[in-house]
């Protein structure tokens, strides 16, 4: 299977600062796993104009995990809102991304972890922060570190690449 966006998404991680610091302007970033394995890190700047994108190559094992998660949520994913709502002023804003599922925005995370969890914004919100850190677990294993509001990973353990070097080296990207 070829690397990039030949491969399907199977899951996407969107973050945008709403409330801009004027010491680092920030436009967010968006990461994506694909089913063959790769995950994306793309950043934008304060408009929302692409800068750049590193790619990382994941174990296979990734995969087959990461479905496993899904299949564990089948029963609150799919009831889950598209859009939930904490405050006007939240800080930022995340967007989530599951295979076969609508993707679900979210304004103000934090306010609403704080909801009742018998509120249906608490539950789903709830659920949502569980599978997200379950995805970045799986990432953390292979060096990956994946938060709601940043991504770093591990030069020790893994290192990036870009799509273009990929193709320009004569590989064909079989992983």
């Amino acid at each position: 299977m070829i690397a990039g966006y030949g491969s399907k998404p199977v899951f996407q991680y969107k973050f945008r600062p709403l409330i801009q610091d004027r010491r680092a302007p920030d436009g967010g970033f968006c990461v994506i796993l694909y089913e063959n394995r790769i995950l994306s890190f793309s950043t934008y700047d304060v408009n929302g104009a692409f800068i750049d994108e590193l790619c990382f190559s994941l174990p296979g094992r990734v995969i087959q995990c990461f479905y496993g998660l899904l299949r564990n949520a089948m029963s609150w994913l799919g009831a889950t809102p598209c859009d939930l709502r904490g405050t006007d002023m939240a800080p930022y804003a995340s967007s989530f991304a599951f295979d076969g599922y609508d993707p679900i925005r979210i304004w103000g995370i934090n306010e609403l972890l704080l909801q009742p969890s018998g509120s249906e914004a608490g539950f789903f919100t709830r659920h949502l922060l569980v599978l997200f850190e379950d995805v970045a677990t799986l990432f953390a294993e292979s060096g990956i570190n994946l938060t709601l509001d940043g991504f770093t990973w591990d030069p020790a353990r893994i290192n990036p690449f870009r799509k273009s070097q990929l193709y320009s080296s004569g590989q064909q990207g079989v992983i």
